[in-house]
């Protein structure tokens, strides 16, 4: 049985009375709209749409039950699931109560769905607000646990990718723990892991494992000067389809501005020092209260 999952990741939407971030030329709920007519004009007739982080560009409450507003429409017009995960730049306790409805705030925000013959896990990178990812061991002993039981092959959608061949000079921001995550899914039924952040789309084996990273619906990064980032405007998506055993991903890049719209300084592309992690994530267990 074919399998077919949109993958759109870094929407960026922006907040209610804020600027588009990086000065885009093009509102991002714009270029979010262009994605969802191409899919429906192409008749991808996707089985999943899987949004991989940074949703909204440090949203409210508001701002989130929007988003859901908008994606229910799609989900209707489109006749497909939505699932989103999250970013460094969401707010978990505004998703939870926008999106979710949800006024306890909860974190991590991991899933697990299964899908045909498929066992998809959706996992929260999100490391406090800061930019890199991590998981924790309690998420890690989850996904652990979930694994032991699988009976279907199965892929991850996560928003921080790993420090893969093509990503060395990303390190600063990618998932900082991932050799822990690869120790936890060896030998397990995961086939590939599907990523975002970076905002160019790149693709890596590691230690056998597929990894593909998705560009950004909302603006295109062009890292190749490690120090200097320049961001232009930018709108691309990825149809993934699984067949049997076997993974195909085509990415469909919409549209790519010519000028540089901003730029980001990068002084150090190395890990993070653990202990701002920690403290980052201790900041995030702090914010565990009802959001009012």
């Amino acid at each position: 049985m074919q399998t077919r999952i949109v993958q759109i990741s870094d929407t960026h939407l922006s907040a209610l009375g804020a600027k588009p971030a990086h000065q885009q030329q093009i509102r991002p709920e714009e270029k979010l709209r262009m994605v969802f007519d191409d899919i429906a004009q192409t008749r991808v007739r996707p089985d999943l749409i899987v949004l991989s982080g940074d949703l909204i560009h440090e949203g409210g409450v508001d701002d989130y039950a929007h988003l859901r507003q908008l994606l229910a429409a799609e989900k209707q017009l489109l006749g497909a699931p939505i699932r989103v995960i999250l970013g460094n730049h969401d707010r978990t306790a505004a998703f939870y109560r926008g999106f979710l409805d949800i006024f306890a705030q909860k974190r991590p925000y991991d899933q697990h769905v299964t899908l045909n013959d498929w066992d998809i896990y959706l996992l929260d990178t999100k490391c406090g607000d800061i930019e890199p990812g991590y998981l924790t061991e309690a998420q890690l002993a989850w996904l652990q646990a979930e694994l032991a039981h699988a009976t279907h092959p199965g892929i991850i959608f996560m928003h921080h990718p790993l420090a893969g061949p093509a990503l060395q000079h990303m390190r600063y921001s990618v998932l900082q723990n991932g050799e822990d995550l690869l120790r936890v899914i060896d030998h397990s039924s995961i086939c590939a892991i599907f990523s975002g952040h970076t905002h160019f789309a790149s693709s890596s084996v590691i230690n056998g494992m597929l990894n593909v990273v998705a560009d950004s619906t909302a603006y295109h990064i062009d890292c190749s000067n490690h120090h200097v980032h320049r961001i232009y405007d930018g709108t691309a998506y990825n149809v993934i389809t699984l067949n049997g055993t076997s993974i195909g991903v085509e990415q469909r890049p919409l549209y790519l501005g010519k000028e540089v719209i901003n730029t980001i300084q990068v002084p150090n592309t190395d890990f993070v020092d653990p202990q701002v992690l920690f403290a980052a994530m201790a900041e995030q267990e702090e914010r565990r209260e009802t959001v009012k």
